[in-house]
């Protein structure tokens, strides 16, 4: 787990291309100096996270900040360990180090080439920041997610690092919603401020503004939050320039930007050899949908893409939501409600594949009032579908299939 980050994030290109920057647990090579270190914890045959040692004030601070986010679990052990740091106890105890070295006579200036941190600095117009990473198992659908922090300890952004097809397209879609959805209201939620986005080498960055240091996590996963997308009466004709990044409009599914981005998808998978079974399912699917149902009108808007407990904290009455990176527009309304209640099966549950689909049926038959009964069970199907899609979209732009639900979901699609 730890190599691969370290690849990712100080080791993009190889040694023999020239690159200068070297990473090492024990004595620095000659001629190069500590730039980075990090206590590795809680060893390098177990990592958790990286903590900068940057002054105990920042230790500290990249293990306690947003704990009211974290579950209990968590929460305490990182509480314990930062106040050890604070003192100066725990980097005694902690003897696992990871350096990241320059070669001496690399000038400061250029720094920012080769080291991710001083090129945040660079953009965010900051001195270089100090580095929170979490640690986790090699996912090709992962992105490392940074925690930035200043000099006292305090917080200044959030990063993600795109870095490779899969992810570096989440990192741009992020990066669009959030401009897009803090262009006018913002449909009674707040959402983190954008404040960059751009490449690094070959890679592709988001940066965020910090949450509020006292946020809270969602704590209610049994009922969802009202999503933002502004009400509009089911089945009247509305103006397509309603004001509101969320506002919804009446649009028949034909001819609505989510179903040819779907269709779009489904030729690509049409054409994948490896994916036969797949493609013809999704294809039978797609024809039925559009015969049967392509003149329905629905109400479409942006969704979240991932509306969930884990993506959203209360902070002062305030309702922060963020990561962004599968929101788009034109979406049905409800998607955001059945998606909750499809993750609350699979993840907070961990339950099979099968049982989370009937979650999303249930909820689409008795959580949607507001629309006409045979519109529930269309959105139901739309909805499975879209998320099956998602997870094809991903394997194909080299992330993997997502074993919670391939190949489960050729089942799922073969029952219709």
């Amino acid at each position: 787990m730890l190599r691969a980050l370290v690849e990712r994030l100080w080791l993009p290109e190889p040694e023999s291309s020239g690159w200068p920057v070297r990473v090492t647990s024990g004595e620095v090579p000659p001629g190069y100096r500590v730039v980075e270190r990090y206590a590795v914890v809680p060893s390098p045959e177990r990592p958790r996270f990286l903590v900068p040692l940057d002054g105990r004030a920042v230790a500290a601070g990249s293990l306690t900040h947003y704990n009211g986010l974290r579950w209990a679990r968590l929460r305490v052990p990182r509480t314990v360990l930062g106040a050890g740091f604070r003192t100066g106890v725990a980097p005694l105890l902690l003897r696992h180090r990871l350096l990241v070295c320059v070669p001496d006579d690399l000038p400061p200036a250029e720094l920012g080439d080769y080291l991710l941190s001083a090129h945040l600095g660079r953009v965010l117009g900051l001195p270089q920041p100090a580095l929170g990473v979490g640690v986790r198992p090699p996912d090709p659908n992962s992105k490392p997610t940074l925690q930035l922090f200043g000099a006292d300890g305090a917080p200044v952004g959030y990063a993600k690092v795109g870095w490779n097809p899969a992810t570096r397209e989440m990192t741009r879609r992020e990066a669009a919603a959030i401009a897009a959805v803090t262009e006018g209201p913002a449909g009674g939620i707040r959402v983190p401020r954008l404040l960059h986005h751009g490449p690094w080498r070959d890679y592709d960055l988001t940066v965020t503004a910090p949450l509020p240091p006292r946020i809270r996590r969602y704590r209610e996963a049994d009922r969802p939050p009202p999503v933002p997308c502004d009400d509009v009466s089911p089945g009247q004709p509305t103006p397509t320039d309603l004001p509101g990044p969320f506002a919804a409009r009446t649009a028949k599914l034909a001819d609505s930007a989510f179903w040819h981005a779907l269709r779009a998808e489904a030729a690509v998978l049409a054409a994948d050899d490896e994916e036969r079974r797949l493609a013809a399912l999704v294809t039978a699917h797609c024809d039925e949908l559009e015969r049967e149902h392509g003149g329905t009108p629905l109400r479409v808007g942006r969704w979240h893409g991932d509306w969930v407990p884990w993506n959203m904290g209360r902070y002062a009455g305030d309702l922060y939501v963020w990561d962004w990176e599968h929101s788009a527009e034109e979406v049905p309304v409800g998607f955001d409600h059945l998606h909750w209640r499809f993750q609350d099966a699979l993840v907070l549950r961990g339950r099979p594949l099968g049982e989370a689909v009937a979650a999303v049926r249930a909820a689409a038959e008795n959580e949607l009032p507001e629309l006409p009964h045979d519109h529930r069970r269309l959105l139901g199907r739309l909805y499975l579908l879209e998320m099956f899609m998602r997870t094809y979209h991903l394997k194909r732009l080299g992330g993997g299939w997502n074993p919670a639900l391939h190949p489960a979901m050729l089942e799922v699609l073969e029952e219709r």
